[in-house]
């Protein structure tokens, strides 16, 4: 007589979903402490930001309370490799993101501002891509979204994110075209995101 399988439990790969939010932590340890002090970490947005920053403040909170809900409603349905997938993509999207904020120094701010003295940074990911601390964000958080192994928390948190950085990048690039001597240039040779695509 063959036995009959058990069910699914609906804890299967929480383990990897554990340390997907041991992901998340890390990339809000890291802005706490890689960002420099003063205007660089103020949380006051000027009228160029355009409400951005309390929407991604915002995503990031909903898709945190959001993912373990999702996944209890509507049980892991992706395959198992894609849970250190996901891991692997937050690895690489926090080095993307402390790279960048290495690189702009004490011009990577929380909120859309420009610097009296600021210039156009073209070294380091900025070679590549015009937003490589956005990059960053994005893998870390659909990493994040894999490691639930649940389509549907994948749907929800890309989708957040990338409703709230879309409108971030419209906002950042039409300042920094108007404020940033050189800033046309340079965004004719560089992509956006993703180096030769957008």
């Amino acid at each position: 007589m063959s036995e009959v399988p058990e069910p699914r439990r609906r804890s299967d790969g929480i383990g990897w979903f554990v340390a997907g939010y041991a992901g998340v932590l890390g990339f809000l340890v890291l802005e706490a402490s890689a960002r420099q002090r003063g205007a660089a970490s103020s949380l006051n947005a000027s009228r160029d930001d355009h409400g951005t920053t309390r929407m991604i403040v915002a995503a990031y909170a909903t898709a945190a309370v959001a993912a373990p809900l999702i996944r209890l409603i509507r049980p892991p349905q992706l395959p198992r490799a894609v849970a250190p997938l996901g891991l692997g993509l937050e690895v690489a999207g926090l080095g993307l993101r402390a790279w960048s904020m290495r690189t702009l120094g004490v011009s990577y701010t929380r909120t859309l501002r420009v610097g009296g003295a600021q210039q156009v940074v073209d070294r380091g990911p900025y070679r590549f891509v015009r937003h490589p601390g956005y990059a960053g964000s994005l893998l870390i958080w659909t990493g994040f979204a894999l490691t639930s192994r649940s389509f549907m928390v994948v749907e929800v948190v890309g989708g957040l994110l990338s409703v709230a950085y879309h409108r971030r990048v419209g906002a950042e690039e039409a300042l920094l075209r108007r404020e940033l001597r050189g800033y046309e240039a340079y965004s004719k040779r560089t992509k956006r995101l993703i180096p030769f695509v957008w």
